[in-house]
């Protein structure tokens, strides 16, 4: 009896200390996720003239494991006009970008959508580009996908070159990915292992309590 209680007092302690040492949601930075920007429209026009344009790219749906910077937008100007006579964004330069992330949490996809705003200001011609950036108040936003947090921030503005450039100006964005919580929950299956292993400690402590009122009588 007493070799038999060893053995459920033994098994109940593994119980205990190792269901709960493995209820551990995954690490941030092993959470896999994905993101797209979608611009609020395709391109700006230069004030008075529909044929001059700043466009934006809608890049395809990209894939990114626990924190990471992203692209939002590629940025590349359009303009017939010369350096002395150049188009002008004052009033038409306000924009939008909408962050779509989707997380898969057990086979069942999250998805969340955060807006961000700007500004841009300046000239642009078929010589030259001049333009600035406003990120809007909205710049750092922060979303919860399943048992994590995602913290979004307009980061940095490159800003595009003359038509003929190859390489085009961007707007980026950061991301962070942690816990919601630092605590970890254990799941319900560990909870229950764990109220197991509590009645087996339980029960031998009785049977010896049990044992020693017999040898006593």
């Amino acid at each position: 009896m007493k070799r038999f209680s060893a053995h459920f007092m033994s098994f109940a302690t593994v119980l205990l200390l190792g269901t709960v040492a493995q209820a551990g949601p995954i690490p941030p930075d092993k959470i896999q996720w994905q993101y797209n920007f979608n611009p609020g429209a395709p391109a700006l026009f230069a004030d008075g003239n529909p044929g001059a344009s700043v466009s934006f790219t809608n890049e395809p749906t990209k894939t990114a494991k626990g924190s990471s910077d992203i692209v939002a937008t590629n940025l590349r100007v359009s303009s017939a006009g010369t350096a002395e006579h150049p188009d002008k964004l004052v009033n038409n330069g306000a924009y939008a970008l909408t962050l779509q992330l989707i997380m898969n949490d057990n086979g069942n996809p999250i998805t969340k959508s955060l807006t961000f705003t700007g500004k841009l200001s300046g000239t642009f011609s078929n010589e030259n580009a001049n333009l600035t950036n406003v990120f809007g108040p909205n710049a750092n936003q922060v979303v919860t996908l399943g048992a994590y947090s995602f913290s979004v921030s307009l980061t940095a503005y490159t800003p595009p070159g003359p038509p003929d450039q190859e390489n085009k100006g961007s707007i980026s964005a950061h991301v962070t990915v942690s816990n919601i919580s630092p605590a970890q929950v254990p799941e319900p299956s560990t909870m229950l292992l764990s109220g197991l292993g509590l009645s087996f400690l339980g029960g031998a402590a009785w049977r010896k309590r049990r044992q020693a009122r017999a040898v006593a009588a």
